[in-house]
């Protein structure tokens, strides 16, 4: 255990002066609070450093090489703002599943940008037990910072893959046996609760502000919509998740 009496101590870089997209980008995930804490180490995925305070460090009786401790008043230095946790930590980024170890069921995420919209939508697949994530070429990573807290560190214990080429990955998927499902309140798509999902099947929700792309939807097997009152023009994408998914878990 190593004790840190300075913010600009080099041995917390990680959490000092590397930006989030950069850790991401080199395969590193950065979190913090308790709760995120309990849950990657429920996920047996291993730590490269903790940074905490000396009374979590006790509590959670962490004696490694890769635990530094710092005052709360350090923690909020790198943090910017008054805060509540007591703990930040590094790991490696999970690595992506093949596609053909994924999940009888799948969300798809076509072009989300948002942090808060992606981190959402990982937390309520979890809550209906839909458990593989694709995010493709434009959506942001699920393993951001503000991704992962908003996901309330369910982003653990989700198997998710990382596309680079969207549309030979669903024709892939076609192969393998799942239905392709897009999400668009448009003239041909058909009414959500008729609608009994396949025990194989990939839901696809669209970019908050353009929806899904449309040669997406051209390849798709069915493309659903929620009944909405006519003057809501549409739902935000992570509200739609919650309903596509509730309905998605349902045993028929």
């Amino acid at each position: 255990m190593i004790e840190i009496t300075t913010f600009d101590d080099p041995r917390i870089i990680e959490f000092t002066k590397l930006r989030d997209h950069t850790l991401n980008d080199q395969g590193f995930i950065l979190a913090e609070s308790e709760k995120l804490f309990l849950q990657f180490k429920a996920s047996n995925k291993k730590f490269l450093k903790i940074l905490s305070t000396p009374e979590f460090a006790k509590k959670h009786h962490l004696l490694d090489d890769n635990i530094f401790i710092a005052s709360k008043n350090i923690l909020e230095q790198i943090a910017g703002f008054k805060i509540h946790f007591e703990v930040i930590f590094l790991a490696e980024k999970p690595i992506d599943y093949d596609l053909d170890k994924l999940d009888d069921r799948i969300i798809l995420l076509n072009g989300l940008s948002s942090p808060e919209n992606v981190g959402s939508i990982v937390r309520s697949a979890a809550a209906f037990n839909i458990n593989s994530i694709i995010v493709d070429e434009r959506t942001c990573s699920p393993f951001l910072r503000r991704c992962i807290r908003v996901s309330m560190g369910n982003i653990f214990s989700v198997k998710s893959y990382h596309s680079v080429n969207v549309r030979s990955d669903l024709d892939n998927l076609k192969s393998l046996g799942y239905t392709i499902i897009s999400t668009a309140n448009i003239t041909h798509s058909q009414n959500l609760n008729r609608y009994d999902f396949p025990k194989k099947c990939v839901l696809i929700i669209g970019s908050e502000g353009h929806g899904i792309d449309q040669d997406i939807i051209d390849l798709s097997d069915v493309v659903l919509k929620i009944i909405i009152n006519s003057q809501v023009a549409h739902l935000n994408a992570s509200n739609a998740a919650a309903i596509f998914l509730s309905h998605m878990s349902l045993e028929k």
